[in-house]
This record gives structure tokens, sequence and C-alpha cells, in this order.
């Protein structure tokens, strides 16, 4: 799939929330999202527990969140179980995206165990690997 028939998809996108700890990852993927063609709202957290407060204000929740896992103070698979033991996750609108370095098949059976998480993306972010987000995603909200 190019980027030019992506033009539709990216842009009924209305809002990603990136929660990652790593600056240089969190500019490399607005990068990429940029060249991907989406022109929507993108919010960065660098810890979990802003990112919780977020969520919890239920004021603009995503459409796609990706989560880094490993995070000081509390990582990713801790802020999901929060997010649903608190049932802000999962949702109608919101599909979760493990974001990780790792590819551990520990971290990969975990990350599948959460109700909300739809997919797993190995860092960095690619074009080719968001636009599997987006196909991902646009299933899980056919459903």
């Amino acid at each position: 799939m190019s980027t030019t028939q992506l033009s539709d998809p990216a842009t009924v996108i209305a809002h990603i929330l990136l929660v990652d700890d790593e600056e240089d990852c969190n500019f490399v993927t607005k990068l990429v999202l940029k060249k991907a063609g989406y022109t929507g709202r993108l919010t960065c957290f660098t810890s979990a527990d802003e990112a919780l407060i977020f969520m919890r204000e239920g004021m603009d929740p995503p459409d796609i969140m990706f989560v880094d896992i490993n995070m000081p103070r509390v990582n990713g698979f801790e802020f999901l179980a929060a997010c649903e033991e608190e049932k802000l996750l999962p949702n109608d609108l919101t599909s979760v995206i493990m974001f990780s370095s790792s590819n551990r098949p520990v971290d990969l059976e975990r990350a599948r165990s959460f109700r909300s998480v739809i997919g797993y993306v190995e860092k960095a972010l690619s074009v080719n690997s968001f636009e599997g987000v987006l196909r991902d995603h646009q299933r899980a909200r056919s459903n």
C-alpha cells in the first residue's frame, strides 16, 4: 500500500497518543507519522503517570495509542493494567499498540494478554508499520 492510498485512513485518525520516555524516539515517530500523511493531533507523554492522568480526564480519547514497554517508575504493562482496571480501556475508540525495542516472546505474549492491545510494533516506527497499524485499527473498529 502506498502512502498516497493511505491519505484517507491517515487523515480520519484524529488523535494519536504516544507514551514513551525516550525523546529521540518520540521525535522519530513524529517524523514518520508526517511522512505517512498523518495530519491529526499527536499527544506525547514521557511518563506513564502523566498519560494515566490524561486518560482519566477523558476529554480527548485517542484513536490510536502507542505504549512503550520499558519506562521508568511505571512501565507500559503497568500503565495498561491501570487503564483496564479503571475501565478507561478498552473503549469503542482507542486501539492500543505496544511499542518497544524488545522482541522477546514473553513481552509479545504479555502484550496480547491485554484486552485493549490490538498490535505490537518494534521501534522505530516506519511508514510500513504505521500503515499496518492503520489497517489493524480499521479492522478492530469495524467489528
